[in-house]
């Protein structure tokens, strides 16, 4: 029993320095804290501003415009053509080809080839005796004839033909178109019952057949210009009331003084 009772009072006295410990402790921290008050009343000049003993909360410092990082602005470039969107033909799904089928071939029939029959032999024929022809004596050798005209009349074979001026005073100043008019038998026709007609180069006449003696009983004449020249006419025999009894004889005058007379002859030819 007196030994729990030392360990209890040895307890005890423990304790209790323990307490007088920490209570010298306080007790300088408390002159510690007034010391420091103090010293520090006497820097300020005795004024205690209790914001600058109590620590503020400082707010977050906002960044200003100028700190914030500068965006890179778009330098001027090309600028691209909108080009217009075109129609671009969709491709086209291909379609089952049905394989071909077949294709029934003709039969070809045989043909039948006929056998002609071998040639028979052609008889040679044999030369036969010819009689020597005899001579027969030639008479004159007939002479050629022209093709009928459709017309009575037609210009004779070796007409026109070119003259000098004889029928008349004016010799190489005169230019002209003459002739005559005859018959199946030859012979001259009736003053008047014809007439020819003249025409071209300036000229469109018709004359009488029979009013120019010179060239004879049915002699006719027509002035076409005063001195040889080179000129185209056309000369048509015409009954007296004028109908065409002849084709259109077209004819070119010389430019010659032994030729300045152009001489046809009209003949009936049926």
């Amino acid at each position: 029993m007196a030994k729990s009772r030392q360990s209890r009072q040895t307890r005890r006295r423990r304790g209790i320095s323990c307490l007088n410990v920490l209570s010298v402790m306080v007790l300088a921290l408390t002159v510690l804290v007034a010391a420091g008050i103090f010293a520090f009343l006497t820097l300020s000049g005795g004024q205690l501003d209790l914001s600058q003993l109590i620590p503020t909360r400082e707010q977050p410092a906002l960044p200003t415009v100028g700190a914030l990082a500068a965006l890179p602005t778009t330098m001027p470039g090309p600028t691209a053509e909108r080009l217009q969107p075109t129609w671009t033909p969709s491709p086209l799904q291909p379609t089952d080809t049905l394989p071909p089928s077949p294709t029934r071939r003709p039969t070809l029939e045989p043909s039948i080839t006929p056998t002609l029959p071998p040639p028979t032999p052609t008889r040679t024929p044999t030369p036969t005796p010819t009689e020597t022809p005899t001579e027969t004596p030639t008479g004159p050798t007939p002479t050629a004839t022209n093709t009928r005209s459709p017309f009575p009349f037609t210009k004779s074979i070796d007409t026109p033909t070119y003259l000098r001026n004889y029928a008349n005073t004016a010799g190489c100043n005169w230019l002209g178109i003459a002739g005559e008019v005859v018959d199946l038998s030859g012979n001259p026709v009736s003053a008047g019952s014809y007439q020819v007609h003249v025409w071209e180069s300036g000229i469109d006449a018709r004359v009488a057949v029979g009013t120019a003696p010179a060239y004879g009983p049915s002699g006719w004449e027509q002035f076409v210009f005063d001195s040889p020249i080179i000129r185209t006419y056309n000369v048509q025999l015409e009954s007296s009331a004028g109908t065409p009894v002849s084709q259109v004889y077209q004819v070119q005058t010389r430019a010659s003084c032994n030729e300045n007379l152009l001489f046809i002859i009209f003949v009936q030819n049926h």
